[in-house]
């Protein structure tokens, strides 16, 4: 396993779209040494890709969910303090 091997795994999306356009350009326009690396990466890369893209899409799933959460207690504070003030009013009413 190459040193770039190790790394792979750990770049991100950003630096994996980047070596992947690298690899498939020296798959086809590459040294015969280079050809054969790019062969043997490209499959690497498109598998850490996936990874990284799962990864993404269910951390942006958790915040949206946590988003809607936030939204809805808001709302519900909002609605219990309007309430809270109408019967507020409605007792002044009463009292007066």
């Amino acid at each position: 396993m190459s040193a770039l091997d190790e790394r792979i795994p750990t770049m991100s999306e950003t630096e994996l779209n980047n070596l992947q356009d690298n690899a498939t350009r020296l798959a086809t326009s590459g040294s015969a040494a280079q050809k054969a690396e790019a062969a043997r990466l490209l499959p690497i890369i498109a598998e850490a890709l996936e990874a990284a893209r799962a990864a993404r899409a269910a951390e942006m799933s958790e915040k949206r969910v946590v988003r809607q959460k936030e939204i809805a207690d808001a709302r519900a504070k909002r609605v219990a303090a309007s309430k809270a003030e109408k019967e507020a009013a409605a007792a002044a009413k009463k009292g007066d």
